[in-house]
């Protein structure tokens, strides 16, 4: 994985919205989903529940996002 990655996946846990996550980075939503289901296919956890179009972020999904935090941090 990639700090990309995890800076992809902070945004999204952050505004629990793939499109505005999107918006942000100024790319494709699809981009965003990618990245999303590549760290939830890398790790073998779901990350985030979809539920009525809602993002609701899982226990494994709040986990990843302290150590994200941590990595992101530190490499800035």
């Amino acid at each position: 994985m990639t700090i990309r990655h995890l800076k992809t996946f902070i945004k999204v846990a952050e505004l629990l919205s793939i499109s505005k996550a999107a918006e942000y980075f100024m790319v494709a939503q699809p981009s965003i989903s990618e990245t999303i289901k590549q760290l939830e296919e890398y790790y073998g956890v779901l990350l985030f529940e979809r539920k009525n179009k809602t993002l609701i972020i899982t226990k494994e999904g709040e986990e990843l996002l302290t150590k994200a935090k941590e990595v992101v941090e530190s490499f800035d």
